[in-house]
């Protein structure tokens, strides 16, 4: 009886999970190459594989971000 109770926690790990405790896994980071590796063993840049934003020019922009109308201000915590 204790050693199924002792042997239950064993295939229980809540441990996170890397290349070490799977197997073929790999994780990454999601993020694609934006550049070659040299044969000095640099690194160059492809800037066209750059990730850029565009943010627009918000200047006399009259819309605010969507609020209902239900909703009840905060109380001031200005105590």
């Amino acid at each position: 009886m204790f050693g199924v109770i002792r042997a239950l926690p064993r295939g229980s790990s809540r441990l996170p999970m890397s290349a070490k405790r799977g197997h073929n896994y790999y994780k990454g980071t999601g993020t694609g190459a934006m550049g070659r590796h040299t044969k000095q063993g640099g690194y160059k840049i492809d800037w066209n594989r750059v990730r850029t934003f565009v943010v627009p020019d918000l200047e006399g922009f009259s819309l605010g971000p969507y609020v209902s109308r239900k909703t009840t201000p905060p109380k001031s915590s200005t105590q």
